[in-house]
């Protein structure tokens, strides 16, 4: 499922979970009872409240054409109260012409029950205005390191002062949880904002301007990063003209990086909830293999060997009817009677398991409860109902209200039996679905969790080279610590300022995007992956730009240096198939583009490539181009997407 919207909020407040319940419940629609668990459908939408007293999470489930939208709602209570959290999302699958997302409408309503923020700067329900008193504060929230959501700006507009408002209401509802919105209350103050921000950074005319996390008056080196929007297009579109600001925010919203305290702990909420996991291990250290290991059924215990001679067989049963007789069974496999039991015409069998009540079970069992109230459906009661349409007295009245009250009871006590068989193939179905996105999110955290283990062996060993045999040294990962991203593209970024051997163009960066937004559920198990590769091909090229290697890549994968990061060979592939080098269009879909130095034509064909995920759709693949030995001395990137089109693929 493609994700469309995500909101990170922190919120210290009082009664975090009943607030979000509260508001999540009205805006779907369905009555709240409080219970731990509650669910309710109403045709093909679902609607699922369920939470305990640490953490909690809502799903409003709906189709949209052909596929579906899923709004989660995820809350948990931090380390300290001010720690605390909730997480919005909405993904799901939709046609080319549907409308496109928006905030959820609870969002506000919610924003609107507390104080929560991005963890720096607060987050509001509505529009905030701003005065002459108040720039410091908003001057000191665009400056804020720590900022993580985009702050809109929207200046005074003198010919028309409806249409800034309008607009700045307009933004608030679409980007509820994912921007805060902030109006200038007259000309003085839009002059006191703009002599801080600076000729570059400034905003005027009726206009409005998206400021990004990092603003730096005067120190830009692209200023034209936080958008501008001018005043005429707005008087003229009104809010039609804030689709592209909007649509930019959203599409932003996806992409930021979750904080490692709330990616940790939203992954046991699902275990929390189904009952898995005791609710204080929401930040316990992560759990081992066998802590999560999902229980299997025993297996039926082999017959004990007869040690006693064979008994003479007893006397053969009475024939049963063709149509009843059993299947034979093998004679090393029937049990043998025991001679000091007492005589029984047959061996005595395990008690089956009740088989499921059939649908013809159910019909006779309605039957039979429809046949028993008819029977107490006296002419009294007829009369009464009769009564009771026509506008009849309050003690008729009363009589009604009394029988649908006891019906009601009736139906509840016969669905809780489960005579019924309200759970169907669906409900399996979705159960199993369930259970295997808890087991996906251990899988990561596992992951996650080796690969610090890993990191932190490679630190040790690296100060155990300096006092001790250079042979088990390795470099540190460098200033930044230890791998922590949310998003292929967080890899790229890192890569590009930390690994000198390798170049990564901004031609690759759509893919890596389309990934991330498309897949996101699987982007965070492919993050440890490209991390290990960039970092394999960087020391590798820095070997052989040392004349410390000879051969190529897979050599390398097959031979590394001792200590030095290095692939599975298995992952590995220097060629394509020739089916693929052989036909045209396979073949210009691995043209990527080079320096002229590389090659004179500017692109150049890259067979060579990594898998991030051997097998499956999506198996993300990593092309480059090795000049490690050439002109440049580095590794080339080419292409970091989905596996690109073969035989297979078309």
């Amino acid at each position: 499922m493609t994700l469309f919207y995500q909101a990170v909020l922190r919120d210290g407040g009082q009664r975090l979970g009943p607030r979000l319940r509260r508001c999540f419940a009205a805006w779907a629609g369905v009555e709240d009872d409080g219970s731990p668990l509650l669910e309710r459908s109403r045709g093909r939408t679902r609607i699922t409240l369920a939470d305990t007293g640490v953490c909690g999470r809502y799903t409003f489930d709906e189709p949209t054409g052909r596929g579906r939208l899923r709004t989660t709602a995820t809350w948990a209570q931090g380390r300290r109260p001010d720690r605390s959290w909730v997480t919005v999302t909405v993904e799901g699958d939709l046609s080319a012409t549907a409308a496109p997302v928006r905030a959820p409408g609870f969002v506000a309503d919610y924003l609107a029950t507390g104080r929560a923020g991005d963890g720096a700067v607060p987050v509001e329900a509505g529009v905030h205005l701003v005065g002459p008193e108040e720039v410091k504060d908003l001057t000191a929230r665009l400056a804020h390191p720590s900022r993580a959501v985009p702050l809109i700006v929207l200046t005074v507009d003198r010919t028309d002062p409806a249409t800034a408002a309008a607009c700045a209401d307009h933004l608030a509802e679409a980007l509820a949880g994912i921007a805060s919105i902030v109006r200038l209350y007259d000309t003085k103050t839009q002059e006191e904002l703009n002599a801080w921000l600076g000729p570059d950074l400034s905003v005027f005319g009726g206009g409005l301007r998206t400021y990004l996390p990092g603003v730096r008056p005067g120190e830009e080196s692209y200023a034209m990063r936080h958008q501008p929007r001018g005043g005429s297009a707005i008087r003229e579109h009104g809010t039609r003209a804030l689709d592209v600001v909007v649509t930019g925010v959203v599409e932003l919203s996806v992409h930021r990086q979750v904080p490692a305290d709330i990616r940790q702990a939203e992954q046991r909420v699902a275990r929390i909830l189904a009952g898995a996991l005791d609710p204080a291990a929401l930040h316990a250290a992560p759990p081992s293999p066998a802590a999560i290991a999902v229980p299997r059924s025993p297996k039926p215990a082999a017959p004990a060997p007869q040690s006693r001679p064979p008994e003479p067989e007893p006397e053969p049963a009475a024939p049963r009817p063709e149509a009843e007789s059993p299947q034979p069974v093998p004679a090393a496999a029937a049990p043998q009677p025991d001679p000091a039991a007492a005589p029984e015409p047959e061996a005595p069998q395990p008690e089956p398991a009740p088989p499921a009540p059939a649908a013809e079970g159910s019909d006779r069992l309605a039957a039979q409860i429809a046949e028993r109230l008819a029977d107490h459906l006296d002419d009294a009661v007829l009369e009464a109902l009769v009564d009771m349409a026509r506008g009849g007295d309050s003690e008729t009245t009363a009589l009604i209200k009394t029988m649908s009250a006891h019906l009601d009871a009736l139906t509840r006590a016969v669905e809780s039996t489960g005579l019924l068989g309200r759970r169907g193939r669906g409900d399996e179905l979705e159960r199993l679905r369930a259970e295997y996105d808890r087991l996906e999110l251990d899988y990561v955290e596992l992951q996650e969790s080796e690969r610090k283990a890993q990191d932190r062996i490679r630190w040790l060993e690296g100060r155990l080279a300096e006092h001790a045999d250079p042979v088990y040294g390795v470099q540190d990962d460098g200033p930044d610590g230890p791998l922590d991203a949310e998003s292929l593209m967080d890899v790229v970024q890192r890569a590009r300022k930390q690994l000198r051997h390798l170049e990564l163009p901004d031609t690759i960066d759509t893919e890596v995007s389309r990934l991330d937004v498309t897949y996101p559920r699987q982007r965070r198990r492919w993050t440890g992956r490209a991390w290990d590769a960039l970092r394999a091909l960087d020391a590798y090229a820095a070997a052989r730009a040392e004349d410390r290697f000879t051969g190529g890549f897979y050599d390398w994968c097959s031979r590394p240096l001792p200590g030095e990061p290095h692939l599975t060979p298995a992952t590995v592939s220097m060629k394509e198939s020739d089916s693929v080098s052989g036909n045209p269009k396979f073949y210009r879909a691995r043209l990527f583009r080079v320096p002229t130095e590389v090659d004179p034509s500017g692109r150049v064909y890259m067979p060579a490539h990594i898998k991030l995920q051997p097998v499956g759709s999506p198996a993300p693949r990593m092309h480059f181009l090795d000049d490690a030995g050439g002109a440049t001395g580095k590794v080339w990137i080419g292409y970091l997407g989905d596996h690109l089109p073969n035989t297979r693929t078309n």
